[in-house]
């Protein structure tokens, strides 16, 4: 009886986490290239429950016996699914249709530069001529250094990003894709829409791990559009709606267990 608390208390965390992810990607239903996150649960008797050493269970690592112990979650995953395109007609907004990311030169708060990604093609054009994202980080070209046109003169983009400015190609932005995971999640393949080698940073941003491989990408940019969220707004609010029953079954479970053994300990343990 005792040992069902355990199972119920990792059945709440695990619903919670689930719950934590639903939301932040609601809050980013209308951040431009935003990629939904989702999570994946694991049965702890997959996992080796009993992993003393594991510093990532520290919470159920005590030794408890055969037992299941409910699941847990097991990591997150991003879904680069395509988004929408929304037209905007500005000639600093680009969508990317396909596979790839802009190439984006980010600097911290420490002043460290590093090149990261996104799909976020919501640009401006500084005084100096520089193509920025909304945040000041600079947009590179397929070389590698600043994307720079003349902030005086409209421009135009081709499908391959190529940048022309009075009908001469003055540079071409610089993309980026990788290769994808072709591992399984919940049972599904998910070749065409995970990788494995890219992780969320913050600012709409991704960085890439040790394990990335760079291939060609198989893109087209699109001016004067920008890619939406790929969030479905009723598919979240169903899943969270299915998560809150879940986390209250196993509150549920905890509470009956929990007068059961007041039962037991108030009356059961009486004499005479």
């Amino acid at each position: 009886m005792v040992k069902g608390l355990y199972t119920a208390y990792t059945g709440m965390l695990n619903e919670q986490t689930k719950m934590d992810v639903l939301t932040n990607n609601l809050a980013n239903f209308n951040t431009t290239g935003f990629k939904k996150e989702g999570t994946v649960s694991t049965a702890f008797s997959d996992k080796l429950a009993l992993r003393i050493k594991d510093e990532t269970d520290a919470k159920t690592r005590d030794k408890l016996g055969i037992v299941n112990l409910g699941v847990k979650v097991d990591g997150t995953y991003v879904d680069f699914s395509q988004g929408g395109l929304k037209n905007t007609d500005l000639q600093t907004d680009l969508a990317i249709q396909g596979k790839g990311f802009f190439n984006i030169e980010h600097t911290d708060h420490s002043g460290n530069t590093t090149v990261m990604y996104t799909r976020d093609g919501n640009f401006a054009v500084t005084t100096n001529g520089e193509l920025t994202t909304q945040d000041g980080d600079y947009v590179l070209d397929r070389n590698g250094g600043h994307v720079i046109i003349d902030p005086t003169q409209e421009f135009s983009v081709t499908l391959d990003g190529s940048i022309f400015q009075n009908g001469q190609m003055v540079d071409t932005i610089g993309f980026t894709d990788f290769q994808q995971d072709a591992e399984d999640l919940e049972g599904q393949s998910v070749t065409d829409h995970y990788y494995n080698s890219l992780r969320h940073y913050g600012e709409n941003l991704f960085v890439r791990t040790d394990a990335a491989v760079e291939i060609p990408p198989q893109l087209s940019v699109v001016q004067g559009y920008l890619e939406q969220s790929n969030v479905s707004t009723v598919d979240e609010m169903v899943q969270m709606i299915a998560t809150q029953r879940q986390y209250d079954s196993n509150q549920k479970v905890i509470t009956t267990i929990d007068e059961t053994l007041d039962i037991a300990v108030q009356q059961l343990g009486r004499i005479g």
